[in-house]
């Protein structure tokens, strides 16, 4: 647990809460400004009811009172509000108590949200204000955090943990407040990592979007990701590598690999040094063949690019290479990353066995269809 001033952090592995509390001084400032307006629009009302006036002098002030009740509105607020931030189950929920606000509580899937920014604003008076902001996965921007007193140090630290717990890396958005963006076109760039949701067929788009802390279904064993390997190729392409647990803690690794609009999955295993230790394999002379445990692996592709790993700021440089088998019932992919090697050993595994946690308790009429994962 973390606690600020006003920010209060609580995290564990289900999940991250956040609470803070609303700018007081700011309040007590407007709510004598909201008295002194609304005040007066009562005294308004009582004249004119009592000296009997026609319509259009109670219609007359009708957009001040509106603006009374907004400003009334705000100054209880921050006077009493605390606005309670939650990351758990694949869900960021933003709600805002005791006095509710306008719009209601507002619900996001982590997977459709790219990033997390943040903007300054002026108000009439030529006064400073911050707005926290995200940008979604199909290029809809959002405003999470209003004007409610939090500093921009806050929100700064607030944009830190969640892009850290739910695994966004980070990177500068178009009029992100104290970055230094590169320069953007009308063009927009669409990163394979960012990629709209409209393409890729219903399967994919879940499995591609998958973030720590999710839960999931998965040959009907429900598994937690823990944690995400991203690989970026210079072909355009980007290949996931997913770390899941069990209630056990049991680890399983899916490889996800993009082919363009298609994404395939495979379940697989690091091998030991025992298993690799006698493979002859130099990264300057990259052999067309492998041999492991009796069986042989042919070179089928390689892959260079950048790899970015969650909770992790920069990427490193990557390479892949994939050994299939014979029969191309598995293969073997060996990835160089910061001068090391790692092998591991894979198996397809038909998309259709992985389905979002909440596929059990839906009811069948609604939300999900096992006919839209196969």
């Amino acid at each position: 647990m973390f606690n600020g001033d006003n920010l209060q952090i609580y995290e564990n592995v289900d999940e991250l809460y956040i609470k803070y509390k609303w700018s007081r001084a700011a309040g007590f400032a407007l709510g004598f400004f909201a008295a002194f307006w609304n005040i007066f629009l009562i005294g308004w009302y009582i004249a004119a009811w009592t000296g009997g006036a026609p319509l259009p002098f109670f219609l007359f002030p009708i957009l001040h009172l509106a603006a009374g009740v907004f400003i009334g509105h705000q100054a209880l607020s921050m006077l009493f509000n605390h606005t309670h931030i939650t990351v758990s189950q694949g869900q960021l929920s933003i709600e805002h108590q005791p006095i509710p606000a306008f719009k209601g509580n507002t619900y996001y899937p982590t997977a459709e949200i790219d990033q997390f920014y943040i903007i300054q604003k002026t108000g009439n008076k030529g006064k400073k204000y911050y707005e926290f902001r995200c940008k979604m996965v199909d290029g809809k921007d959002v405003k999470l955090i209003g004007n409610n007193g939090m500093s921009v140090d806050k929100m700064k630290e607030l944009e830190k943990k969640l892009e850290s717990y739910i695994g966004i890396a980070d990177y500068p958005v178009k009029g992100e407040y104290g970055r230094t963006a590169p320069t953007f076109s009308d063009q927009k760039v669409l990163l394979p990592r960012r990629q709209r949701k409209t393409d890729l067929p219903e399967v994919a788009r879940f499995a591609y979007s998958l973030r720590p802390n999710q839960k999931v279904i998965i040959n009907n064993e429900s598994l937690t990701v823990r944690h995400l390997t991203q690989f970026d190729w210079k072909d355009g392409n980007t290949d996931k590598l997913i770390q899941l647990t069990d209630e056990l803690e049991k680890e399983y690794l899916i490889y996800l690999k993009q082919n363009k609009g298609i994404i395939s999955a495979a379940t697989e295993r690091e091998l030991n040094v025992l298993e690799t230790q006698d493979i002859d394999f130099d990264t300057h002379q990259i052999p067309s063949k492998i041999t492991i445990s009796g069986e042989i692996y042919v070179l089928d592709q390689l892959m260079k690019g950048k790899s970015f790993l969650s909770n992790i700021d920069g990427p490193a440089q990557a390479n892949v290479w994939i050994y299939k088998s014979l029969d191309e019932q598995k293969y073997i992919r060996v990835t160089e990353s910061e001068r090391l090697l790692k092998w591991h050993e894979g198996t397809p595994l038909p998309l259709r066995e992985m389905l979002p946690a909440e596929y059990r308790t839906l009811d069948r009429t609604e939300g999900y269809d096992q006919d839209d994962f196969v």
